[in-house]
């Protein structure tokens, strides 16, 4: 007998996404988590489990394809366009998780509002689905939480450094994934290696991804499931988050209601991000967590999940007037 807990969705390419489900199936409203580049569904974890012991939601999340146990896909290296697209080699694209999310909501919440929520990779998904189905928001989709992402200019990513420093550093990186590309075997092998739980893992992950006093114990867990991630899927994305450009898709979004985060120690998608994305997207409430990294879903996991519960119950309403009327 087949688990209802888990859901296989079959992709256009034939990938197959791994889904996980919390609450019931009948639950009015349906909240789909979409996770960042090299995460799984088990950067969700914290949400999943408040927003289904609250009660009257269903939680979908699923592993972006090449990510936890779903599968690459035919279209895996179909390229990628954008800035110095050539500059970075071939890859998946966004646009493809753009269409597995669209393929999620059509074979598992065929009926019922839907709030979607994704985090930094996660949110590109999102914004991809909007610019190739624009119609679903503001109907089916009737709320979406963007947490540490961007629309689009991450080729120009500093971390923090000044710009003489930068450069190289975006030099160097480009040429270690196209390494990483080359030869993922190799790369996997190390990566099998290497510590999530010394002094020094914590340290470098911490600096990188989260505030200074992010708790141990998620930075470690964190370490664990980038760990986890194929080295072909690490290296193969970085183009898709180098090329991504999807501002012209951000004014569809506002036929929702949108929630905008970000952390006001973000490395990776910077606050400037989080506020051409609020100043893009009609309507949308920016919220800054201060002391914090790119990691907030797993950081600080009770902010993001008041915002998904002011989301889902703003759908509910909305939902419960339109069938009284």
């Amino acid at each position: 007998m087949a688990d209802p807990r888990f859901h296989t969705v079959v992709a256009f390419d034939g990938a197959e996404l791994h889904v996980e489900q919390d609450g019931a199936d009948d639950a009015p409203v349906t909240v789909v988590l979409a996770h960042g580049w090299t995460l799984s569904t088990r950067a969700w974890r914290a949400q999943a489990a408040a927003l289904a012991a609250a009660g009257d939601v269903r939680v979908l999340r699923y592993d972006q394809r090449g990510h936890g146990f779903s599968t690459r896909g035919g279209a895996w290296l179909e390229g990628v366009s954008g800035p110095d697209s050539d500059r970075y080699g071939p890859g998946p694209s966004v646009d493809q998780l753009g269409r597995d999310l669209a393929a999620v909501l059509d074979q598992l919440v065929p009926a019922g509002p839907v709030v979607l929520a994704g985090h930094s990779m996660g949110g590109m998904t999102v914004m991809a689905l909007a610019d190739q189905r624009p119609d679903l928001f503001g109907g089916k989709v009737a709320g979406v939480l963007l947490t540490n992402t961007s629309s689009g200019g991450l080729h120009r990513l500093t971390l923090g450094f000044p710009e003489f420093v930068a450069g190289p550093v975006r030099g160097s990186l480009i040429k270690t994934m196209r390494r990483i590309a080359a030869r993922p075997d190799r790369a996997d092998a190390v990566r099998a290696r290497q510590a999530t739980g010394t002094r020094l893992a914590v340290a470098q992950t911490r600096w990188l991804l989260f505030g200074r006093r992010a708790p141990r114990a998620v930075v470690v867990e964190c370490n664990e499931i980038v760990k986890a991630c194929p080295s072909a899927t690490l290296a193969g994305f970085f183009p898709a988050l180098m090329t991504h450009e999807k501002r012209t898709a951000l004014k569809a979004l506002g036929r929702a209601e949108v929630e905008v985060l970000a952390a006001s120690r973000d490395k990776l998608t910077p606050v400037g991000h989080a506020r051409r994305l609020a100043d893009a997207i009609p309507g949308a409430r920016l919220t800054v967590v201060p002391g914090t990294g790119h990691m907030l879903p797993m950081e600080r996991p009770q902010a993001v999940t008041e915002r998904l519960t002011r989301l889902v119950a703003s759908a509910a309403a909305r939902t419960a007037a339109e069938g009284a009327a």
